[in-house]
C-alpha cells in the first residue's frame, strides 16, 4: 500500500511538471505570436509605402516618357521644314 501510495504521488509530481512545461512552452509559443504578429504589422506598413513609391515613379516614369515622345514627334514634324526650304533655296 505504501509502495502504491509512492507510485501515485511520483506520478502526481511527474504530471505537475508535465503541465508546467506545457504551460510554459505555451507562454513562449504566445510571446513569439505577438511579436511575429508586430512584424507583420510593421511589414505591412513598410510593403505599403514601398508600393506608394513604386506606383509614384511608374506614373512619374510614364509622363516622362510620354513628353519625351511627344518632343520627339514635334521635331519630327517642325524640323525637316526649313531644312527643306533651306535646301530648296541653295539648290539652283
Amino acid at each position: 500500500m505504501n509502495r502504491a501510495f509512492t507510485d501515485v504521488v511520483r506520478l502526481m509530481d511527474d504530471l505537475r511538471r508535465d503541465v508546467e512545461a506545457q504551460q510554459a512552452a505555451r507562454e513562449v509559443l504566445l510571446t513569439q505570436a505577438e511579436e511575429q504578429q508586430r512584424l507583420l504589422s510593421v511589414n505591412r506598413e513598410q510593403a505599403e509605402k514601398i508600393r506608394q513609391i513604386l506606383v509614384g515613379e511608374t506614373k512619374a516614369t510614364v509622363r516622362a516618357e510620354r513628353r519625351q515622345q511627344w518632343m520627339f514627334f514635334a521635331l519630327g514634324v517642325l524640323v525637316p521644314i526649313p531644312i527643306g526650304v533651306l535646301i530648296n533655296l541653295l539648290v539652283p
